[in-house]
């Protein structure tokens, strides 16, 4: 399947985004998964599918920047905690 457009910052792609992570978050708590861990998870599988399809390391470590950015522009929240928070 060939996708050539950019979907980001396309209401309806916006919009089934974050209803599916919603969802996924949901169900995740209903089988008593906490949500850091299923995070934490969804972002070694993510990194090790893009590095599998033949992304390179600089674009993959462009898109951590990306959404660190993107955590910056939100209001900060504290944590507290350890930092690998998968148990």
């Amino acid at each position: 399947m060939q996708d050539d457009m950019i979907h980001e910052g396309e209401p309806g792609f916006e919009d089934f985004i974050e209803e599916e992570m919603a969802a996924l978050g949901n169900r995740a708590q209903q089988r008593g998964i906490c949500l850091d861990c299923l995070t934490d998870r969804f972002i070694v599988e993510m990194v090790a599918n893009l590095a599998r399809s033949g992304l390179s390391s600089s674009d993959i470590l462009s898109m951590v920047v990306d959404g660190l950015a993107l955590a910056e522009e939100e209001e900060p929240t504290e944590r507290v905690g350890r930092m690998h928070r998968m148990h």
